[in-house]
């Protein structure tokens, strides 16, 4: 099996490379990188048409590392997908895993994350795809071997896809160092969270020059709700890794054609 994984973290992130390298030691097949060369995270699927794109090959940082073919990108998380299937980088993947991401990635977030973009132009191309997420807590260390440990389980899960459907496993983990500690596996739907309700704007006016302000944003964190457990942010909030099936192309159920009838 040969396996593509992507993230929107960047190249440089720890989590990509643990997570790739536990794939590889586990004996899956042939694994590859592929990379923005910078952070690209809220850029969900957008696709760098109009960019002078340069792709890179990256040395591995660590020797833990040591075999894996990696590459970086100069554009977002989907171009890396791009790259993967048709820049010649060898055999097509037959499996995209993108993260692990610093940070969950439930709710209305979904839309916004380039993780879940990236699981989600593979899966268009009819590759089983995951996205894999973990929580954070300030700046403790991440915890990336448990969200290692939680794909290498759910791994089998792609095989139960409905082949020519395109959907995504969205995995979220919880904060824990200790695998045992985790509580379970759970489905889940997404939840109504809406990070918009949570952000502050500051605008300095002491910054002003030729009429630009610095704008600053703030994350409430006292602001976050309390969510049930069969959602995403309250399975995974509650000590479970949340698995919530996606599909990119669905269409809503509203039934709108009595209103155009009267147009």
């Amino acid at each position: 099996m040969r396996i593509l994984v992507v993230n929107d973290d960047g190249i440089e992130s720890e989590g990509i490379w643990q997570l790739a390298a536990g794939l590889r030691d586990a004996g899956l097949g042939a694994v590859q990188i592929v990379a923005p060369e910078e952070e690209q995270s809220g850029t969900s699927m957008a696709v760098p048409l109009h960019h002078k794109l340069f792709l890179r090959p990256v040395d591995p940082p660590a020797p833990a590392y040591a075999g894996i073919e990696a590459y970086a990108l100069n554009g977002t998380p989907a171009g890396c997908v791009i790259a993967g299937m048709l820049a010649g980088l060898g055999p097509r993947p037959e499996v995209v895993i993108s993260g692990i991401n610093r940070g969950i990635n439930a709710g209305t977030n979904v839309m916004l994350s380039g993780t879940i973009g990236a699981a989600m132009m593979a899966a268009l191309w009819g590759i089983p795809a995951m996205a894999v997420s973990q929580m954070f807590v300030g700046e403790t260390p991440m915890p990336w071997p448990t969200a290692t440990w939680a794909t290498l389980r759910l791994l089998p899960l792609l095989k139960l896809l409905p082949q020519g459907q395109a959907i995504v496993l969205n995995v979220n983990v919880p904060f824990l160092h200790d695998p045992t500690e985790v509580r379970g596996f759970r489905q889940t739907g997404l939840s109504s969270f809406f990070y918009g309700d949570v952000i502050d704007v500051n605008l300095d006016p002491s910054s002003e020059s030729d009429g630009r302000r610095h704008m600053k944003l703030r994350f409430a964190h006292e602001r976050i709700p309390s969510f049930p457990l069969d959602s995403d942010d309250g399975a995974v909030r509650a000590g479970y890794v949340s698995v919530t099936p996606l599909a990119p192309s669905s269409v809503a159920r509203l039934d709108l054609r009595t209103a155009l009838g009267d147009l």
